[in-house]
């Protein structure tokens, strides 16, 4: 009887055993059977590296052509085979629209875990706490942060912490066609800007004498980007004649000037005056041999090389009565507060930033980073060695960047409406600014 029960009591304890261990277990949702954390302290504790593993979906959000998305969807391939585990998606968003998209998205939580933001935005996004700080990077001996240009850093800098990484600081310059002035016995604004005669003066004389409407040909363009991307367009007219839109403070509009109404009265001479000028809506591009001189930056060099029609070369934009008024690009990329996997959209940034990575990208973007925009082949990526270093690098250290103030959105749309009124001349210059004026000034407040 006594051996009867001593060997029930080892099957009831074989069960219990059984039963304990089954409770370990339990199933995930793909259905896969996983082992459960340990009850001790020191097992419940995350195992980093399978975090790590864990599969994970990014999106990375830009602007940019299908060179620009296929150059980083190469990027993409050679960053998985690092990190196989994390997925990265290309969003493309037109740059008309950008800022207003990913605005919604970020109160939808929506929005893309890395993103490309140009400086008109980077105020808008750091004011309403939606980037992460990413200033651990600057620790991060692999990195190398301090071969990044100190002062490209200055607008993503808020209280001491950094919220992105610039990668595309480019001048504005000039693109001309090289085989129309030779045709029409002209200097070229190169020979120009070495004699120190490239003037508004010269480049609009130019322009009339290189105009030929019968063949279709117009002297210059400023716009690029579509007819509503006026920064681009005029804001190195407002620089070159002194002209400013806001003051420094950002609380009053200054555009209303004798400065202003000289810059923009030039603009619109050229376009329904002079006729030297696509009229608005026209989408003449350089590429097609029919524009001379082409306000750009350094981001289409990739489309002018495609160029074999015509020779073509670029070169400092002219100066005005305040100096030559060249703006500075500017794009950085960011990661999202809301960012479910911050840590792995960190290592995405710092694979595409790296020194490596931003010698490839400068094909099209003017680098950030000391060591990639002085290297032989960046330099190498223009028409020559000698016109790169003119029309980019000299102009680097006195370029302005574009305004950049906190309503950027709402002072940009009403920018776009009170120029449709000199687009459609149904407006005075004078009346224009005055219309600007009255629109802007009640957002500043």
């Amino acid at each position: 009887m006594k051996k009867g029960a001593t060997l029930m009591m080892s099957l009831l304890l074989i069960i219990a055993l059984i039963a304990g261990c089954s409770s370990n277990k339990t199933e995930s949702g793909n259905g896969e059977n996983q082992a459960t954390a340990a009850p001790d302290s020191a097992t419940k504790a995350p195992d980093p590296t399978k975090e790590r593993q864990k599969a994970v979906s990014l999106k990375f959000s830009i602007w940019g052509n299908d060179n620009h998305k296929q150059m980083y969807e190469d990027m993409i391939v050679q960053f998985k085979e690092k990190n196989p585990n994390i997925n990265v998606e290309i969003m493309v968003i037109p740059f008309a629209d950008y800022q207003q998209k990913l605005t919604i998205m970020q109160a939808s939580r929506t929005a893309p875990d890395i993103a490309w933001l140009a400086e008109r935005m980077i105020p808008q996004f750091i004011s309403t706490d939606a980037l992460l700080d990413v200033s651990a990077l600057k620790s991060d001996a692999d990195y190398n942060f301090a071969d990044i240009f100190p002062s490209a850093l200055d607008l993503l800098i808020k209280d001491g912490s950094n919220y992105g990484i610039p990668f595309s600081t480019p001048p504005s310059m000039i693109y001309y066609n090289k085989t129309l002035f030779e045709a029409k016995g002209l200097a070229t604004p190169t020979e120009l800007y070495k004699q120190g005669k490239w003037t508004y003066d010269e480049y609009l004389k130019a322009a009339k004498a290189l105009t030929d409407s019968s063949a279709g040909i117009y002297g210059t363009n400023f716009v690029r980007n579509g007819w509503e991307n006026w920064p681009d367009a005029l804001q190195t007219l407002f620089n070159a004649y002194g002209a400013e839109l806001i003051n420094k403070e950002g609380t009053e509009f200054t555009l209303d000037s004798s400065q202003g109404e000289q810059a923009l009265q030039l603009y619109s001479d050229m376009i329904f005056k002079d006729g030297v000028h696509p009229k608005p809506g026209d989408q003449t591009t350089f590429d097609s041999g029919k524009i001379a001189m082409q306000k750009e930056l350094f981001s289409y060099m990739g489309k002018a090389k495609a160029v074999t029609d015509f020779e073509w070369d670029i070169a400092p934009l002219p100066a005005g009565p305040n100096g030559l008024g060249t703006t500075l690009g500017y794009a950085a990329v960011t990661i999202t507060k809301d960012s479910k996997y911050p840590d792995e959209a960190l290592e995405f940034l710092k694979f595409i930033t790296s020194p490596e990575n931003m010698a490839i990208t400068s094909q099209y973007f003017v680098p950030s980073r000391k060591s990639v925009l002085e290297s032989d082949s960046f330099l190498n990526q223009g028409p020559s060695a000698e016109s790169m270093k003119l029309a980019v690098i000299d102009q680097m250290a006195a370029a302005q960047t574009l305004p950049s103030f906190q309503d950027w959105a709402k002072i940009d749309s009403s920018m776009k409406t009170v120029l449709d009124y000199l687009y459609s001349k149904s407006a005075t210059v004078q009346e224009v600014l005055k219309k600007a004026d009255e629109s802007i000034t009640p957002l500043l407040k």
